[in-house]
């Protein structure tokens, strides 16, 4: 932040986190978030009833730190019910949520309240996708996004700052979803009070190298995509159906054949869809780059 600033002058921004049996990891998201320029935020935590010592563990180590305050499900709800608890327990003007396995940048906070204007439902950022030994960074460029784009594809992010009344009016994330809840979130958002805003600067990190599995993977989330679709039909156009089947057809990892891809292009999404069609017809490279990309240069030859 500018030197000079005062903490008064600055809105409170609630920060909402669920965790379940992550405690190293979610330490680490939790430390990121006290390492924020931005003086004036608190912590919210939602233990979505862990079965190993993750509630013990939080709670004894941040006993003293009145930024952040704990809250404990009785029985587990999910992660988006998790979410709404902490919205609801929320002081801030403001929300902005992390996973228990990713990342704040040290100016999260203050670079999305510095881009922030009321005329925009939402501000969100570029991203880093980090595999463990190589990152890469994403949507790193700054766009103004409407209803038709965003339904097209998730070009926003899974967490963005919005103001709390908003959050609170759309009764926060729909726990009816097995997956697709941000995405959800946000197309609901940009709907009810305009484009949403997004900067070009990443400032969240998402952790995709462990093996421990993160909250937002679903086995049912080709159903839950079913749902989305149906739940947002009737504000999608032609082009906008094409592009989701597009996306279902990648959860599906099915390949697409040339016609395909050129009738396809025609929705647009070309520079994507090129990628994915040669992704097919490069198979084996594509497994190493990935595999690369998570496990470095040995664990390319390792089975």
């Amino acid at each position: 932040m500018e030197q000079g600033t005062k903490m008064a002058d600055l809105p409170l921004i609630s920060v909402y986190m669920p965790t379940y049996n992550r405690a190293g990891m979610a330490i680490a998201a939790i430390e990121s978030v006290l390492a924020q320029d931005y003086p004036n935020f608190e912590l919210l935590v939602v233990d979505d009833a862990s079965t190993d010592n993750t509630w013990a563990l939080l709670t004894n180590k941040y006993i003293n730190d009145e930024r952040i305050r704990f809250f404990r499900q009785s029985t587990g709800q999910g992660a988006c019910a998790a979410r709404n608890r902490a919205i609801g327990e929320a002081k801030g003007e403001f929300v902005t949520g992390l996973d228990d396995d990713d990342e704040f940048l040290p100016d999260r906070l203050s670079s999305l309240y510095q881009a922030y204007d009321d005329k925009y439902s939402c501000v969100c950022s570029g991203y880093i996708w980090d595999y463990g030994t190589v990152q890469k960074k994403l949507f790193t460029t700054r766009e103004v996004v409407g209803l038709t784009k965003l339904l097209d594809l998730h070009v926003l992010s899974n967490q963005a700052l919005v103001k709390r009344e908003r959050m609170l009016a759309l009764g926060g994330f729909d726990t009816g979803l097995a997956a697709f809840q941000d995405y959800d979130m946000w197309v609901r958002v940009v709907q009810a009070f305009g484009p949403a805003l997004r900067i070009a600067h990443p400032s969240y990190k998402v952790n995709v190298g462990h093996e421990l599995g993160r909250i937002t993977n679903s086995p049912k989330r080709l159903d839950a995509h079913k749902q989305f679709v149906a739940k947002h039909r009737v504000h999608m156009t032609e082009r906008n159906l094409q592009n989701q089947m597009f996306y279902r057809l990648t959860m599906h990892q099915q390949p697409l054949s040339l016609p395909q891809l050129l009738r396809s292009c025609r929705y647009g999404l070309v520079k994507l869809k090129w990628r994915y069609y040669l992704k097919h017809k490069l198979g084996v490279l594509s497994r190493w780059r990935i595999r690369f990309f998570s496990k470095g240069l040995r664990g390319v030859f390792r089975k």
